[in-house]
């Protein structure tokens, strides 16, 4: 056992710093309130992904027959859920990129982890500068991405803590010093319960129900 650590060595350290660039990746985009990420499957599916794709890289580098039985066994592979964005989708080919960079060469997953969750952080850094100071972020913070049919908009002269934590929250924006809030759910009890709550606050501009 201890004879085939050492001669694996190289490979642990691969699977280390994929490791290490899975969790600096959940924490990046986890600041973008992408709740998709903080589930366990989804969580699990970003740390496990990159190890996965490096294991099977490296086995079927060297073997043309096993690399095309494993291609043929991926293809009829497909996913259950329905990725929520377009955003989800390039983070999960990212994690596949950075197994196959792992499987080539060590120094290219660090080009390309700290590259990417870099620019990941400096969207993050930027958007909420600009929002603070200028009250106009340059996009609308995506909460919860999902196929929910209810919606209910919510307009206020002031921030509202509960509905901004709210995770039925799709999105935010700050503009003509409104606060402006959009929820979703499946379950319409919930976005009435929400709406009757502020129904009677005077800073309330405007409530509106959207039904599917």
């Amino acid at each position: 056992m201890i004879d085939f650590i050492l001669s694996n060595t190289d490979k642990l350290i691969a699977v280390f710093f994929l490791l290490i660039f899975s969790v600096v990746t959940i924490f990046n985009v986890s600041l973008h309130q992408q709740n998709w990420i903080r589930t366990f499957s989804g969580s699990m599916t970003l740390i496990l992904l990159p190890i996965v794709t490096y294991s099977i890289t490296s086995v079927i580098s060297g073997n043309i027959a096993l690399s095309l039985g494993m291609i043929g066994a991926l293809s009829i592979v497909r996913f259950r859920n329905p990725v929520r964005s377009s955003f989800e989708l390039a983070i999960f080919f990212f994690m596949i990129s950075l197994g196959i960079c792992a499987a080539v060469d060590l120094r290219w997953v660090f080009v390309l982890g700290a590259s990417v969750n870099a620019i990941i952080f400096a969207v993050y850094i930027v958007n909420n500068f600009l929002a603070f100071y200028f009250k106009k972020p340059i996009f609308l913070q995506s909460f919860a991405e999902g196929n929910s049919i209810n919606t209910l908009e919510v307009h206020s002269l002031k921030a509202l803590e509960n509905l901004a934590e709210s995770p039925l929250l799709i999105s935010f924006s700050y503009e003509n010093e409104e606060y402006n809030y959009r929820l979703a759910s499946s379950d319409v009890s919930l976005l009435k319960k929400i709406s009757s709550n502020y129904s009677d606050d005077s800073d309330i501009k405007g409530l509106r129900f959207i039904s599917g």
